[in-house]
């Protein structure tokens, strides 16, 4: 059985975005792209396409991490929020992006073939008593870590009004963290050169990963990208991603072996969210700007949702003391 402190989290998750898998749509975080027409905008730095009749997207960027239940919750009711809204005849388009870091938690998504429940995922049985959760969800790809010093992008985004195939969003996430790797002076890939998805240096180390739910079109869970060297060790436990000759590596790893300083989780998050609008063709801002027109009612219902989800993470780390920094590893 697992343990108990997996079971008594694991309860709390919202069961539309948590395995079996349903109908709904997954896109990889580790398998190889879908073939077909490139996509506008992926091979070079312009606007795929311009969505103006679009409200903006409102963002938030978490200071406290996230227990990954949290997130979950989160996501699976603002996307409840909107599909209620639609089914009331109620105008339902304020999209939204969550930055933000988690408390120590592997993951593991749909491509995994997850075994029994009642007994030990292979993977989690190499993390018993380590110090973070494990928890198998809907998303595309297989298992990864998420953790402090790494950060977390979960864009819910409606891809039917942006006119966006699913495969070309997974194609621009993967473009623009390349990009904001490279413009930090990193010689990175995106996707691999054995095709699966993220970014690479190299051919045996990933810096970042991708594994999107689609619910009715409209996007959840999405990007990790290491910032700092924190989320290493807990990677090196697992075979992240199925891939067992890649290594995770970090921004600040790579940026020192040139001798220069990387960027905090903070002011990566900052950074994103310009690409974001500039890859999507949309106008990012900020949850708590005034909300005006028919998206008002929406935005302060999501609102009420950052609060409930920041005062649940305020206590968890009160109660917990701090979150581990390093896996607890027993020495041999």
């Amino acid at each position: 059985m697992r343990t108990s402190q997996a079971l008594a989290l694991a309860r709390t998750l919202p069961r539309g975005l948590l395995a079996p898998a349903s109908a709904s749509a997954s896109a990889s975080a580790s398998g190889t792209t879908a073939t077909g027409a490139t996509c506008p905008g992926t091979a070079s730095k312009t606007v795929p396409h311009k969505s103006t009749a679009l409200p903006p997207v409102r963002y938030h960027i978490f200071r406290t991490p996230l227990p990954y239940p949290q997130g979950l919750d989160m996501q699976y009711r603002v996307i409840q929020e909107r599909l209620q809204r639609r089914e009331r005849g109620e105008s339902s388009a304020q999209d939204v992006m969550f930055l933000l870091e988690h408390t120590p938690t592997y993951t593991t998504g749909r491509r995994d073939n997850s075994p029994n429940p009642d007994t030990l995922h292979p993977e989690e049985e190499k993390v018993q008593d380590v110090g973070a959760g494990f928890y198998i969800t809907k998303r595309g790809g297989q298992v990864t870590y998420h953790g402090p010093g790494q950060i977390v992008g979960y864009p819910i985004l409606d891809l039917t009004a942006m006119g966006t195939p699913t495969r070309c969003y997974v194609e621009y996430l993967q473009s623009l963290l390349r990009e904001y790797a490279e413009d930090l002076g990193l010689d990175v890939a995106a996707p691999h050169e054995d095709g699966h998805v993220g970014v690479f240096r190299g051919r045996d180390e990933k810096l970042a990963s991708i594994g999107i739910h689609l619910t009715h079109r409209i996007t959840s869970h999405g990007f990790a990208m290491n910032v700092t060297p924190e989320p290493v060790p807990w990677f090196d436990l697992v075979t992240a991603c199925g891939l067992a000759d890649v290594r995770a590596v970090s921004i600040a790893q790579l940026l020192e072996r040139a001798g220069k300083p990387g960027p905090s989780v903070a002011e990566c998050a900052a950074a994103l969210v310009p690409r974001f609008a500039s890859t999507f063709g949309r106008e990012f801002i900020p949850l708590d700007a005034p909300a005006e027109g028919e998206t008002a009612g929406e935005v302060e219902a999501i609102k009420a949702i950052v609060a409930d989800v920041t005062a649940l993470a305020e206590k968890a780390e009160k109660e917990a003391g701090g979150w581990p920094t390093r896996p607890r590893v027993k020495q041999q």
